[in-house]
């Protein structure tokens, strides 16, 4: 599956919003981790990028569960790391969602839009 970073309707947070994640899959086996913590950076009706202290296995197929909370709407996505890449002291993680959350990101985004506005 191809990830694209130029996706015309992406997000930058500029307050990046507190993130957990749990790895619940890798290739095609079950697991179960502890609960990570981590920042979405950005989002878009397709992905998002994640920043966290922690090194995961971005070249095998890895399957996440992402819970997050974008302006007092909390939700909980599973998504799969397309691409990692160190970065400082963090890693940022290209995941793409693997269920269609489209409609609800744009309400999402909109509702950031809207905020900016009126701050």
């Amino acid at each position: 599956m191809r990830y694209n970073r130029q996706e015309s309707l992406r997000y930058t947070l500029k307050n990046p919003p507190p993130a957990k994640f749990k790895i619940f899959q890798i290739e095609d086996n079950p697991v179960h981790t502890s609960v990570g913590d981590g920042h979405v950076l950005n989002l878009s009706p397709n992905g998002l990028l994640l920043s966290t202290n922690l090194k995961m296995p971005f070249h095998k197929k890895v399957r996440v569960i992402i819970m997050a909370t974008f302006l007092n709407t909390a939700v909980e996505w599973k998504a799969e790391i397309v691409w990692g890449k160190e970065k400082g002291s963090t890693y940022h993680y290209g995941l793409t969602l693997l269920d269609d959350h489209s409609k609800e990101i744009i309400r999402i985004l909109k509702q950031y839009k809207a905020n900016e506005s009126t701050s």
